[in-house]
């Protein structure tokens, strides 16, 4: 196979759906000699955010010398994203062997392995043959059996708790709850980005279960936002053990000082980590890290941002975040969600930030109907159009704004993935 084959054949594997379970990972990574267990892990659950918090683990340990494998989905844009060394893509030349030994294997053992497992297989084999020093690994649902839940984790972090997946996870927060504590395990350590207390408690019976430390936000750290210019935000860490005043990040938005403040709870969680990163290698590596599609700053005059917020809670960081960094600014918003997100309890929270609403559907079975939304948006005293097509949306909104306007593109990672593409190919101008 050629990488484009290569790439086909894993694609197609997308048809099997979503089978949750460990069995066939744990198969496969047997028969490759059980490369999970060759490399330490930072393991990440979490509703939001767990991809943001990885970003910032990996700039931490990368500034403090180790090689560093990054293992997050989905992808905005190139599948080899998702596997990432020092956040260096696997090389193509790399790609098609890797793929070809996993089908092979799968092929061999009988197993109907799906498009997840096939990748975290894929991640798995090629972090312990580059022979990296720490995996960081996302969760992709839930937790309890996610593939990824193989990993030798010695610390876990939980970012945050709500309602998406639904399918899969249920409406019960404290399920929900439960489903992502199960990445805990003994012996670790695991960070909470969690503050509600009942949903805590979960977390705190399986760290106990597990007797594994629970370090938790509010309770054994604290974040304080000191500033947010419309390029850089600023906070304060204080712990127990360490105060650090004036960290700064590029990624944009207050929840993303509590983010980084997770990244920096799981950095010095373990004493063997400690001593090789002192506070100047977590200024540094904070100020270093990048996560594309998260409030990213594309242009200027007018400022142009891709966010990729898709449930209740992310629109909701997304409002605060705007309002943070731009208040002054009229946010022309070019919107395009899935119909099975909570449609109506985003479209409350649109109007408390959006000025002008451009809705929009990227090319997927699951997007919402444009006619849908605007209907749902017609209640609040904000014009609505529909243009059908992202890239149409994106130039219509450019169209409209003036240069100290700000648009915001967001709804879905495939909403913002068809934005950026249209941009970069210079469809939009």
């Amino acid at each position: 196979m050629d990488y484009e084959e290569s790439l086909d054949y894993l694609f197609s594997l997308a048809g099997r759906g979503i089978k949750l379970g460990l069995s066939n990972t744990s198969a496969l990574l047997g028969h490759f000699g059980n490369p999970h267990h060759k490399v330490p892990a930072i393991h990440i659950a979490g509703t939001n955010g767990k991809g943001s918090t990885a970003a910032f683990v990996e700039s931490i340990l990368r500034a403090a010398g180790f090689r560093t494998g990054l293992y997050t989905s989905p992808h905005l844009l190139d599948f080899r994203e998702r596997i990432q060394i020092d956040r260096q893509p696997i090389a193509r030349d790399a790609m098609v062997p890797l793929i070809t030994r996993v089908r092979q294997a799968a092929e061999q053992l009988e197993i109907d392995v799906t498009y997840f497992e096939f990748s975290t297989v894929m991640a798995f084999l090629y972090f312990s043959e580059q022979e990296v020093d720490w995996n960081i690994i996302e969760v992709g649902l839930g937790g309890r059996l996610d593939s990824t839940n193989l990993c030798q984790a010695k610390v876990c972090i939980i970012t945050s708790l709500s309602r998406d997946h639904e399918d899969q996870l249920g409406s019960d927060l404290k399920h929900i709850a439960f489903e992502k504590a199960a990445i805990i395990k003994h012996p670790t350590t695991v960070v909470s980005g969690v503050k509600d207390k009942i949903l805590l408690e979960v977390i705190q019976k399986q760290a106990q279960k597990n007797k594994a430390q629970l370090v938790s936000i509010e309770r054994d750290f604290q974040v304080t936002v000191k500033s947010c210019p419309e390029d850089i935000l600023e906070f304060d860490y204080a712990s127990e053990n360490s105060s650090f005043e004036g960290l700064k990040i590029s990624l944009l938005g207050p929840h993303q000082a509590e983010n980084a403040s997770l990244a920096v709870a799981a950095c010095r969680a373990l004493p063997a980590l400690v001593s090789k990163i002192p506070e100047k290698i977590i200024r540094r590596g904070l100020a270093s890290a990048r996560w594309p599609g998260r409030l990213e700053v594309i242009s200027r005059s007018p400022v142009v941002i891709l966010d990729c917020a898709h449930n209740p809670a992310g629109f909701r960081a997304l409002a605060q975040a705007l309002k943070s960094h731009f208040p002054k600014k009229r946010c022309i918003l070019v919107l395009g969600i899935m119909k099975d997100k909570q449609v109506s309890e985003i479209t409350g929270i649109i109007p408390l930030f959006a000025d002008y609403i451009i809705v929009t559907r990227p090319h997927q079975e699951r997007s919402a109907d444009p006619a849908i939304v605007r209907d749902q948006l017609a209640g609040f005293s904000k014009p609505v159009e529909i243009v059908d097509e992202v890239s149409q949306a994106v130039l219509a909104a450019k169209r409209l704004s003036k240069p100290e306007d700000l648009i915001c593109i967001t709804g879905s990672i495939f909403t913002i993935a068809e934005a950026k593409q249209s941009l970069e190919d210079k469809c939009v101008s």
